[in-house]
């Protein structure tokens, strides 16, 4: 029988019931929705007002409530329904009580509407039968039980009837009967008897709240609020009558889009509102204080809108508001122009601020009002009331119901279109105001500019909350309701958009005439500016307006200045063309203010100049040809700026101003403008060039143009006033003297001296005395016209005499002559050294700078004695007195003399004196000049000579190179050892990168050869750096292993940098210890030695690199192995105490053996059967064991389990089956989250809940190990059958409890890839608690039964559902037709698409497969979309949700909206099955194989980079970034997936948990689970979240800033790491050095920092002089690092401290890297220069730890955050890396 049949059989012999409900309960729920501040009043204004009510009453009773004797119960919780009614109702009061405060006890409303007809009292008993009055705000009937959120039963009387409330147990009843004649009220009253007192409200809320409930009350004019009888506000609303609005209806489009509304009329009527309020009303002190009067001014524009409804909208808003729509309403907006809004400022922000959102500022906005306001704001400054349709609530409107969103927005587009008219209008009053031409300071245009602004300022919008669609609506109607461009306040009135110019300061000065908006609507209009300046409407001045400027009037000499200036500006910013220039230029007049003798200047174009002058080249008063600008602009301009602005003027040159001056009359006749012009030319001439120059002289030397005392001459007739010789000469006569320059006399070619042929041929009248010094002067004064030739006489003549000095008579004269050469100036300085110096005899002394002297040195005459003839002196001294003068000589003459010249290399004589000898003397080259180089066997400087060391080119102290050529010649003993060294580690800047390679194999280091030695024993030797440590042996671990030395804490600096370590690497120790591990076990004990093993295990992951050192290793019997009891071989018993401190533990026995000879413990049991020689269990020993050759237990047992008798089922059996099948998923998790897939064998799940238990008599276990063979008995064993492939877990019969120890090592065999021992306990813990004790222990046992709902499980079992539906696709293509072949096509189709969108759940289930063949690939996608979102809804009813939205383009948007506010039948399979994965269209097939070939090559870096840190410091991070069974792009892709689902889901939802830890409850997220951008997780990731992420990894990578601390304390602003971190090393990889102190060091290339550990400075400056090529090395790598990520490389800092697991650290977002790993990890001194060199696992390295600290800009502790930001920096910039790798020359 199908539903129909018996629906109806049973409506016709069923028997019927009335649905019952409980109305208390429904009427709680319906005032749930009503939690808004004031509801109860708001729902009675309003009722008010539909009832033509005039005035209202509302009165609070109080009466006085004696002090409790106990205490009072709590209020209400703001919870509840009316809880937070009760709250919003009561608004804000006093907090401070008093001991007695009166309380209200009821609450009467009157209102003098209509009295209440039949009708109304009928409505008044329904619930949800609204006002079926169409015009009318009500639509759901609900707003009148708002009463019983404060009242059990209110009392209604409305003229003579009255009607009671009143509960029988949950049911509802009212009684209605005639009120008493004298009770008789023509008034509507409610009394409210409250269930709870409640305070009086406070006067300025509750005024504020009625306030904005009157803005749009077409009947309710006047309101009183009594407390008792004490009336404490009352509003009274006038409002004037309303004028029609004229408006050119032919510009605007009147009808709504969708042609619902058509705007026909409008009226604006002028609203005052007075207010008397007693704001300082006490109650409790029953004060009423003073009143306070306000008033302000409104006006409010009411439109007539004509409704038009398509039938079928008609009946959806009917079936939904269950009323027909109104054939026409009515659109309000209330709005203040500037006086108004002025006018009511101090009512505004008065006390209590009243009227504040009544009147909304300009930059305020308004609000929708329903009847009364709502939460929605307008967007800009109005408040609009409209027939909108609200929410239940009433507090938003209503954008969900598909027909009153269509109603809603239509209805909001007229708000846009009057807004527009009412601001046109309000504009084209301004326009009739203004006064053409008015000047921008006229009181009038200042206030009509405010009133324009003001009006702008009103409607400039901003988006509207909560919802932005009534905002964007208004907007855009705002502006497209016509196609008139929107009107707007200039300079020059109002103005249509495109006439209105922006303003630019640097045109000011010019543009007088241009409409440009006014200074202050710029500063206050500025968001609505820039928007019109963005969208293009509005334009700055250009070079048009300028035009039409010009083209207007003539500008005077200033504005022209200006417009220049901004022309220059104008040229660099915009291209200009030559047309354009040549306009601007051809509109341009100019005119010379200046005047030209009598005349004035007339206008001329400044197209036709072609000069402008420089006035400090030609000053001002000269005379300027007519094609000049006019001074008083050029002096405003430099020259570049006035050619760069006018490039066809140029400046005016000097030749070309006197070749127009030449012309003038004045020239030929006036020598006093002569005169002028030659100073003028002089003054410039020098400053020209060269061909100027020449035209310049080639003009006026032909022409008489010098001034002399025998009047105008050419310039080759005249003289210089210095020309004394004779008295006759016309010799210059400018005034004054050198207004005319020298230089251009001597260049027009003036005489400057007679010509020697005049001056012989007149010697007779020359004057002066016979010597030579006479002479001298002479020549001094003309030297400068003296011939080469005749200076080269003058040097070769014997003329001069020495001083003191009698020769034989010569020609007459007594004293001998010589050269000017062969003699010395004569100073004191000269003559007690015992040279020939000059004889200067006469009055007039000798002085080094007179023109003599000056002479004299040009002639050869000696100032110094030159360094190499002073050199030869001292070395030739007869006395060492003697020697210290010359000495002494050179040091006091060194800066003047010898500083430059002298070159100690190429000095031939030994000339310095020691300190040991005065009489022993050394070339410079030859000694030193610190006294401690005594101490390496050189000689030093003589004491007195010391500080002057450098000027004779002595070094302080020897080169490298000699002081190793020292040790390795003499090397140091043990007593001076000490001192050597100690002066050694002072100089160690004096090696460089090969010195120390060199110091490190010199055998210089003394030691005392053992006693026992073969060679030399206890004699003394050399050894060489690499071979000893530092500490005395008793401080060592190894003691006679190793040498030891300690030569001071100075000397051991020295050698720590020449390579002496404090203690053997971790190579040199395996080394040793495989060469002779019986000598160290002997000296170590078991203890120790076990401690050396684990040393070696932390680094094997190096050491394995060393091919030949791991072959050894595996050779070398080593290793230590455990057994507890004696063995059988030489072994050494050492009691168990010596590990452990238990005295009941049994012995264990230690024995050293090769890795072959050794077993990994991985089962204790067979350990404690066979007892074989194993690893010690620790984790780190057993992965370097397995690596050298030891075997897993296990795999060299065979054991064979063999049940007896027959196998029969058990209630035991059966009950066991079931808590294995209910416990299945939860044995798969580890107590803190479920394994990771590496640890799980797959299909673990499946094969748990198909495992069939049965019981058998009894079980054996032979285990078989090299021969022995051991038989036990067992409870439990698990065999498969091999046909079947079926798991049987077989428990032994006749047992009083199950061992479920053994069942727990019995199915861990198919769970675990490698069951231990805490494996085995914790299933068996599983399995042998109770839920609720798991529960109470902390499991969450819920969520993971649960996940096999979620998506880890369709993880897990990704792999066989994708065979599955392979196998499914491949058996349909086989047995269907054509066209079932096309629907295998997409179902293949459909299985790439969720492999190339890594989809984590599984392969829809026949039952939850929707069919959608029908449906074309735009609807299937629309659906898949929808099933993504909601995987729990009914696939069939979101098919029939995208049926009835086609066409909608928005229709997945649209239909998530509905489902998240109405919800969604949900899937009836969902419980077992997955949601179906709709087909995707086929166009997305070929890209699903795209993005796989994209990235392979990415993927094979990121192998190539899991594989060089996997055994590193950083190892466990990259696992915990990476796994270590995927590849690195597909688990970063992974682990980003599972952090951003751990939040989106919520508690007990399918799919909530994720694989790196349990998820919160959804309103206990943490900040850490926000993804970048602030967004909250998303489910899957698409272009936009990964835009989003490179932007905020771009931005972190910007915000990382540079060190500016020289010293710092090293600790970092971080969190701990939280316990749940996995890994061991990820909170020691870049922890706070919380015990150093970091200090700069300097700066190394490219100004990178480098900071060392404070307390170990000299070790540091060992380190970094011996490290430097490593150092160097390191920045070159962190740079180019640097460079990946767009850092700047100042903020990337280098360190070197002495001890600690910091790898790097990241302090305030500035990264500091430990260069110390580098150089003991990766550096090798045989590695090639630059990138290309570096070993390419070392720059992964570095490039993960660069990653690891930048993602401590978002987080600092080390989380599952923390990963997810690591692997996207890694996955983002891989790429690059790769990249520049290559381009490095490094093969990735």
């Amino acid at each position: 029988m199908s539903h129909q049949a018996a629906k109806e059989a049973l409506r016709a012999t069923g028997e019927e019931e009335k649905v019952e409900v409980n109305q208390r309960h429904l009427i709680d729920k319906i005032l749930a929705r009503y939690s808004a501040e004031h509801t109860i009043f708001r729902e009675l204004l309003q009722n008010s007002n539909d009832a033509g009510a005039t005035s209202v009453q509302i009165t609070f009773k109080t009466a006085a409530q004696p002090p409790p004797s106990t205490p009072p119960p709590p209020p209400p919780s703001t919870s509840s329904f009316f809880g937070s009614l009760v709250s919003s109702f009561v608004g804000a009061v006093s907090v401070h009580k008093k001991a007695v405060v009166p309380n209200v006890t009821q609450v009467v409303y009157s209102n003098n509407g209509r009295p209440f007809q039949g009708e109304d009292w009928g409505r008044l008993r329904k619930i949800a039968e609204g006002n079926p009055d169409e015009t009318k705000i009500g639509f759901f009937g609900v707003g009148f039980y708002s009463l019983f959120s404060i009242c059990e039963e209110p009392f209604v009387t409305s003229d003579k009837e009255c009607m009671a409330f009143f509960w029988k147990g949950d049911q509802l009843f009212t009684k209605r009967g005639p009120v008493k004649p004298e009770d008789v009220s023509p008034l509507t009253t409610f009394f409210l008897d409250l269930r709870e007192p409640i305070e009086v409200p406070n006067v300025g809320d509750f005024g504020r709240f009625l306030a904005n409930s009157l803005a749009f009350t077409k009947n309710l004019k006047k309101v009183e609020v009594f407390v008792n009888e004490q009336r404490i506000l009352l509003f009274d609303k006038k409002a004037a009558e309303p004028r029609p609005l004229a408006f050119p209806k032919s510009s605007y489009n009147l009808t709504s889009p969708n042609g619902i509304f058509t705007l026909q009329t409008i009226n604006v009527s002028k609203v005052q509102l007075d207010l008397e309020a007693f704001l300082d009303f006490d109650q409790d002190a029953g004060k009423l204080g003073d009143a306070s009067t306000f008033t302000i001014f409104m006006r409010i524009a009411s439109a007539s809108v004509n409704v038009k409804l398509s039938s079928h909208l008609g009946k959806e808003m009917e079936r939904t508001t269950k009323k027909k729509a109104p054939t026409t309403t009515e659109f309000h907006v209330q709005f203040s122009n500037y006086d108004e809004y002025d006018n009511s400022t101090t009512a505004r922000s008065g006390k209590a601020a009243i009227f504040h959102d009544l009147i909304p500022g300009p930059k305020d906005q308004g609000r929708v009002f329903i009847g009364f306001p709502t939460h929605q704001t307008t967007g800009c400054s109005i408040h609009i009331a409209a027939h909108l349709i609200p929410t239940v609530e009433r507090e938003s409107i209503d954008f969900v119901d598909r027909s009153l969103n269509i109603w809603n927005q239509d209805l909001l587009t007229v708000s846009g279109l009057l807004s527009r008219i009412l601001f046109e209008d309000e504009m084209t009053s301004i326009r009739e105001l203004y006064t053409p031409n008015a000047s921008t300071n006229d009181a009038n245009t200042q206030w009509l500019t405010k009133r324009a602004t003001h009006a702008l300022n009103a409607f400039t919008f901003k988006p509207s909350t909560p919802s932005t669609i009534p905002g964007r609506l208004t907007q855009m109607f705002f502006l497209k309701s016509t196609q008139q461009p929107m009107s707007f306040i200039t300079t020059r009135g109002i103005l249509p958009l495109p006439a209105v110019r922006l303003p630019d300061p640097a045109m000011a000065p010019f543009m007088k005439r241009a409409a440009v908006v006014p200074a202050q609507t710029l500063t206050a209009c500025a968001e609505l500016l820039a928007e019109l300046k963005t969208a293009g409407q509005l334009q700055p001045l250009g070079l048009q307006d300028v035009y039409a400027e010009l083209q207007e009037r003539t500008l005077e000499t200033g504005e022209v200045v200006a417009l220049l200036r901004w022309w220059q500006g104008h040229k660099r910013a915009r291209a200009v063309s030559p047309a354009q220039a040549a306009e601007l230029f051809g509109l341009l007049v100019v005119v010379d203010s200046m005047e030209a003798g009598d005349k004035v200047a007339a206008p001329v174009r400044m197209a036709d100049l072609k000069h402008w002058v420089n006035l400090r080249v030609v000053p001002a008063g000269m005379p300027l040809p007519s094609s000049v600008l006019s001074t008083e602009i050029s002096k405003q301009f430099t020259k570049t700026d006035l050619e760069e602005a006018v490039g066809f003027i140029t400046e005016l040159s000097i030749p070309q101003w006197l070749f127009y001056v030449i012309t003038l009359p004045e020239f030929k006749d006036d020598p006093t403008f002569v005169e002028k012009v030659m100073v003028v030319v002089s003054k410039q001439f020098s400053n020209l060039s060269k061909d100027a120059q020449i035209t310049i002289l080639s003009t006026l030397s032909p022409l008489t143009c010098i001034p002399t005392k025998h009047g105008l001459q050419k310039p080759a007739e005249s003289y210089f006033k210095t020309v004394t010789l004779f008295d006759d000469l016309p010799v210059v006569a400018f005034d004054p003297p050198r207004a005319v320059s020298d230089t251009f006399l001597k260049a027009l070619g003036v005489r400057e001296h007679v010509a020697l042929a005049m001056v012989f041929a007149r010697l007779q009248d020359l004057k002066w005395d016979s010597d030579h010094v006479a002479l001298v002067r002479y020549l001094a004064s003309v030297q400068d016209k003296l011939t080469s030739q005749e200076i080269a006489r003058l040097r070769m003549t014997k003329v001069f005499t020495r001083e003191g000095v009698e020769g034989e008579p010569v020609d007459g004269v007594k004293k001998e002559r010589y050269k000017a050469g062969d003699l010395f100036a004569p100073e004191e300085k000269v003559r007690a050294l015992g040279l020939p110096v000059l004889d200067w005899p006469g009055k007039v002394k000798w002085r080094a700078t007179s023109d003599e002297a000056k002479f004299m040195f040009h002639l050869g005459l000696k100032t110094f004695v030159p360094w190499e003839e002073l050199v030869e002196l001292t070395a030739k001294s007869d006395t060492p007195e003697r020697r210290f003068k010359f000495l002494e000589y050179f040091i006091e003459n060194w800066k003047l003399a010898y500083a430059t010249s002298y070159n100690s290399a190429t000095v031939r004589y030994a000339f310095l004196p020691s300190n040991e000898s005065k009489d022993k003397l050394y070339r410079p080259r030859e000694m030193f000049g610190h006294p401690g180089v005594a101490v390496v066997g050189f000689p030093f400087l003589h004491t007195t000579l010391q500080p002057h060391a450098e000027k004779f080119g002595v070094r302080e102290h020897p080169n490298g190179a000699a002081l190793i050529n020292f040790l390795k010649n003499t090397p140091p003993t043990q007593e001076t050892a000490v001192a050597v060294f100690s002066y050694l580690a002072g100089r160690q800047q004096e090696f460089g990168a090969q010195d120390w390679a060199v110091l490190r194999g010199l055998k210089f280091i003394p030691i005392t050869q053992p006693l026992d030695s073969a060679v030399n024993p206890g004699g003394l030797t050399w050894i060489e750096p690499t071979k000893v440590y530092f500490g005395g042996k008793e401080g060592s671990g190894y003691q006679d292993q190793f040498i030891h030395i300690d030569f001071g804490e100075t000397s051991n600096a020295f050698l720590r940098a020449c390579g002496v370590k404090d203690e053997p690497t971790p190579q040199e120790l395996a080394e040793q210890l495989v060469r002779n591990p019986q000598s160290f076990f002997n000296q170590l004990g078991a203890a120790r030695y076990l401690q050396v093993l684990r040393t070696i295990a932390a680094n094997y992951y190096q050491l394995r690199h060393n091919r030949s050192l791991v072959t050894e290793m595996k050779r070398s019997a080593f290793l230590l192995g455990v057994k507890t009891e004696a063995s059988r071989r030489a072994s050494i018993e050492i009691a168990a105490d010596t590990l452990e401190k238990d005295e009941d533990e049994d012995k264990i026995n230690y024995q050293l053996a090769r890795a072959d000879e050794i077993h990994i413990i991985d089962d204790t049991v067979l350990n404690q059967i066979f007892n074989p020689l194993g690893c010690p269990i620790e984790t780190l020993l057993e992965d370097m064991y397995t690596d050298l050759g030891s075997l897993w237990l296990t795999t060299q047992v065979s054991e064979v389990t063999t049940p007896r008798g027959n196998t029969y089922a058990s209630e035991r059996a059966r009950k066991l089956q079931e808590l294995i099948n209910e416990r299945a998923l939860l044995l798969l998790y580890d107590g803190q989250q479920v394994r990771a897939s590496k640890d799980i064998v797959a299909g673990a799940e499946e094969t748990l809940k198909k495992m069939e238990v049965q019981e058998v008599p009894e079980i054996v276990i032979e285990r078989t190990f090299k021969g022995v063979v051991r038989t036990q008995k067992t409870t439990c064993c698990l065999m498969m059958d091999r046909w079947t492939r079926k798991y049987f877990l077989l428990i032994k019969g006749n047992e009083i409890e199950v061992d479920y120890f053994d069942v727990a090592q019995a199915i861990g065999k198919v769970i675990f890839k490698k069951c231990r021992l805490n494996d085995s306990l914790l299933l068996s813990s599983l399995l042998s608690t109770s839920l609720m004790n798991l529960k109470r222990k902390g499991f969450p046992v819920d969520r993971i039964l649960n996940l096999q709902e979620g998506k880890l499980k369709a993880a897990m079992a990704k792999k066989q559902q994708e065979e599955a539906a392979q196998a499914e696709a491949a058996r349909k293509q086989r047995d269907e037709s054509a066209k079932a072949a096309l629907s295998s096509k997409n179902a293949s189709s459909d299985s790439m698409y969720q492999s190339a969108s890594d989809l984590k759940s599984p392969l829809p289930t026949p039952q939850a497969t929707m069919n959608t063949n029908a449906v074309d690939s735009q609807a299937a996608a629309a659906v898949a979309t929808l099933v993504a979102m909601f995987p729990d809804a009914d696939p069939e009813f979101l098919k029939s949700q995208v049926d009835a939205e086609k066409g909608n383009a928005k229709a997945v948007e649209t239909i998530s909206n509905r489902l998240l506010d109405s919800g969604y039948p949900k899937n009836p399979t969902s419980s077992n099955a997955p949601p179906a994965i709709p087909p995707r269209p086929q166009s997305l097939d070929s890209k699903a194989s795209d993005v796989g070939s994209a990235r392979d090559e990415l993927v094979k870096s990121a192998s190539k980079l899991a594989d060089s840190v996997k055994g590193g410091f950083l190892g466990n991070l990259w696992n915990s970034a990476t796994g270590s069974a995927t590849t690195a792009a597909a688990k970063m892709e992974e682990e980003r997936k599972a952090l951003m689902r751990s939040s989106s889901v919520p508690s007990g939802a399918a799919g909530q948990s994720s694989s790196s830890s349990p998820p919160q409850p959804q309103h206990q997220q943490q900040p850490g689970s926000m993804m970048p951008g602030g967004s909250q997780p998303v489910e899957d990731v698409t272009p936009q979240y990964t835009e989003n992420l490179k932007k905020q990894l771009s931005s972190s990578i910007n915000s990382v800033t540079a060190s500016k601390d020289s010293s710092f304390r090293a600790t970092i602003p971080s969190e701990p790491p939280k316990p749940e971190v996995p890994s061991r090393h990820a909170s020691s990889v870049c922890k706070p050095l919380l015990d150093s102190d970091l200090v700069l060091y300097g700066k190394l290339k490219h100004e990178v920092p480098f900071y060392v550990d404070r307390s170990t400075m000299a070790e540091a400056q060992a380190i970094a002089a011996a490290s430097q090529n490593a150092l160097l090395r390191f920045v070159d790598l962190m740079r180019m690092l640097g460079g990946v990520f767009g850092l700047d490389p100042r903020t990337l800092n280098i360190y070197w401290d002495k001890s600690g697991g910091t790898v790097a650290f990241n302090r305030g977002r500035t990264l500091y890297f430990n260069f110390r790993f580098y150089l003991g990890l990766h550096y090798k001194a045989t590695l090639r220069p630059g990138i290309a060199g570096e070993d390419v696992e070392s720059v992964y390295y570095w490039f993960m730890v660069a990653c690891h600290e930048l993602a401590h800009n978002f987080v600092g502790e080390h989380n599952s955050q923390h990963e997810f930001y690591l692997s996207s920096y890694a996955e983002n910039y891989l790429a690059k890396l790769h990249r520049t790798l290559k381009t490095e020359g490094l093969d990735p």
